[in-house]
């Protein structure tokens, strides 16, 4: 994904990296890497899932199995 801006005589390119995006149902456990933060656009349906750092999430979250967080990790659901 890029996002890009008009320059007169063409686009160019604003950034390019670190951007990304995720699907609403993911099929597999997502355990998240300690020490991360970590932004899960949602609404989402997880099978399980595994906080080892700080995790926000937009608009829902549906962990169908089971949900960690492990101790002094944070999960904060927006919205």
């Amino acid at each position: 994904m890029k996002f890009m801006k008009g320059t007169g005589g063409g686009d160019q390119t604003i950034m390019s990296s670190g951007l990304t995006e995720n699907m609403s149902t993911l099929k597999a456990n997502f355990d998240q890497a300690t020490g991360r933060s970590t932004l899960l656009a949602g609404p989402i349906v997880i099978p399980s899932l595994t906080v080892n750092g700080n995790m926000n999430v937009t608009t829902s979250l549906d962990v169908t199995t089971d949900l960690d967080i492990a101790s002094g990790a944070l999960l904060n659901i927006i919205g």
